[in-house]
């Protein structure tokens, strides 16, 4: 499964600064977040789980574009103010992932839902790929 990361939240130092991006736009850390999926299948159905803690139906967007799912997640600051954090591991800025998707899938009817901060996307399997020999003349 292709993993890759395009998220584009500032990430800081251990001085609490924060750092440059590099010339590409990204930030590039060992310790970057990225947005953890399961993928089943179920009959003939391609079910992509995803958690959303936090995020409205406003705050998703998902696109399908040659057998490769988008999901990106847009920034939500945590509403409360606080003095100090003590520990603070919680994500609460932008986050995406891309995943090359491991059959083709009908994007058209394509179903997506969010329950209980758990985002479900369902795609019906395409089974009606065909080959083709092509001869050298």
């Amino acid at each position: 499964m292709q993993r890759i990361f395009i998220s584009r939240h500032p990430k800081t130092n251990s001085a609490n600064e924060l750092r440059d991006e590099a010339e590409d736009g990204y930030f590039s850390d060992t310790n970057d977040i990225e947005l953890p999926v399961d993928i089943a299948r179920q009959g003939e159905l391609l079910i992509i789980s995803a958690p959303m803690v936090g995020a409205t139906n406003d705050d998703i967007s998902i696109t399908v574009n040659n057998d490769i799912l988008y999901i990106h997640k847009g920034a939500r600051q945590a509403e409360e103010k606080v003095d100090n954090y003590y520990v603070r591991e919680c994500h609460w800025g932008a986050i995406a992932r891309e995943v090359q998707l491991p059959v083709s899938v009908d994007p058209e009817e394509a179903k997506a839902s969010l329950q209980d901060g758990i985002l479900k996307i369902v795609l019906p399997i395409i089974n009606n790929r065909k080959t083709r020999i092509i001869k050298i003349r």
